[in-house]
């Protein structure tokens, strides 16, 4: 009796409070988790505490792989994935992994700009499998580490890579290395038993994971684009009402403009982190880019024949932002 006394007592507020768990694989001091810090005040102050966001880093609940499918089926309310993550539900999401298409932050942002040609179709199609974006994060952009110099394409032959999607997989065997996928909490460990040679990874990730502390060489050589969603259940999403919905939306925008505005000193400071920390930084020539972009290229063919219509209209809406953006 006392208990139901104490619980009719309670606030209005607190009886219907919303608690939001957010997945993330990077410590919460890497710029995502502090994105994610931004997003919490918001969200907690404009709802005056009746949205409580909790953040679990350091992937404590689920790996990289295992994200997308918790968050669609609602085991976790919000997730932080990477967009190969998401390859197996949506193959043409993958868009930003073909090589050297998006090589510019100039060519990412127009893509992943709201509404865009190409994030607006990936969003939908998010959605639509029951995990709704809220907004995007960028990652930088994929790089190759290894404990010898990758300079040319040639140089990756017989090198066990460590990979993290489809397309990388493509990308590494099509250039006679061995790709082998393995979740980004765990590559330190594979880097320093020698289970690979080297890896592929976002520059952030030098960095946030110490992996300066087990590999020798870095290659700077913007091969695609890596991007994050910040993903909410699409049935939590709809339980919230019109205000809750509101405020998270508003934060959510506010989150994304705030990380793309310092995304440029972040990629610095993670190459100067991997400089400091002793690798060796290895930046290609015109004519390096030249002989990488020739030999990737077949892979934009590949990647239309194995996606689809959608994944056509996503390589025509990207081949035109390069058109619009060539030469800048």
């Amino acid at each position: 009796m006392a208990i139901a006394l104490a619980l009719l007592a309670l606030p209005l507020s607190a009886a219907n409070a919303t608690t939001l768990r957010v997945t993330l694989q990077l410590p919460i001091t890497a710029p995502f988790g502090q994105n994610l810090l931004f997003f919490k005040d918001r969200v907690e102050q404009a709802s005056g505490g009746d949205i409580t966001v909790e953040i679990y880093p350091n992937a404590q609940l689920y790996t990289d792989k295992e994200v997308p499918a918790a968050v669609a089926t609602g085991q976790i309310e919000m997730g932080v994935a990477f967009t190969n993550r998401l390859a197996g539900l949506i193959p043409a999401i993958e868009v930003f992994s073909v090589p050297f298409l998006f090589d510019t932050q100039e060519r990412v942002f127009a893509a992943t700009a709201q509404g865009s040609p190409v994030r607006g179709p990936l969003d939908e199609a998010m959605t639509a499998r029951g995990m709704r974006p809220l907004w995007w994060q960028p990652y930088g952009f994929a790089i190759i580490m290894a404990d010898t110099p990758v300079r040319r394409p040639e140089d990756l032959k017989g090198l066990k890579i460590r990979t993290f999607g489809k397309a990388y997989e493509q990308l590494i065997s099509s250039l006679g290395g061995a790709a082998t996928n393995i979740p980004g909490s765990e590559q330190y460990l594979a880097y320093e038993r020698g289970t690979v040679d080297g890896g592929m990874t976002g520059v952030m990730g030098v960095k946030d994971r110490k992996l300066y502390q087990v590999l020798e060489t870095i290659t700077d050589a913007n091969v695609a684009a890596i991007e994050a969603v910040v993903l909410i259940n699409e049935r939590v999403w709809q339980g919230l009402d019109a205000d809750e919905q509101k405020i998270v939306a508003e934060a959510a925008a506010a989150a994304e403009a705030d990380i793309n505005a310092k995304i440029g000193s972040i990629l610095a400071d993670s190459i100067a982190a991997a400089e400091e920390g002793g690798m060796e930084v290895v930046r290609l020539t015109d004519a390096d880019r030249t002989a990488w972009q020739e030999a990737t290229r077949p892979l934009w063919d590949r990647f239309r024949a194995d996606t689809g219509d959608l994944g056509g209209q996503l390589m025509d809406a990207a081949e035109a932002i390069r058109a619009e953006t060539a030469g800048r």
